[in-house]
């Protein structure tokens, strides 16, 4: 069975950030995708349903004040 990832547009309007905000917590390792990462110009990565959800209890958080 295969499983069917989110690109990055469609993570940025579940979870409601920009895509600045995705691609730059993703290139500092707060959470990066586990199904493909970037490689280079033109690719893109592939985010699962558990790290959608993980990006929308980051952003949760951080809407609080609870993270930096």
């Amino acid at each position: 069975m295969t499983q069917q990832g989110f690109r990055a547009p469609h993570v940025c309007s579940l979870v409601g950030i920009t895509y600045r905000q995705l691609d730059y917590w993703a290139r500092t390792e707060l959470i990066t995708p586990s199904m493909q990462q970037a490689h280079g110009s033109g690719s893109q990565r592939l985010y699962s349903f558990t790290d959608v959800v993980q990006l929308k209890m980051i952003r949760r958080l951080k809407d609080a004040g609870m993270l930096g």
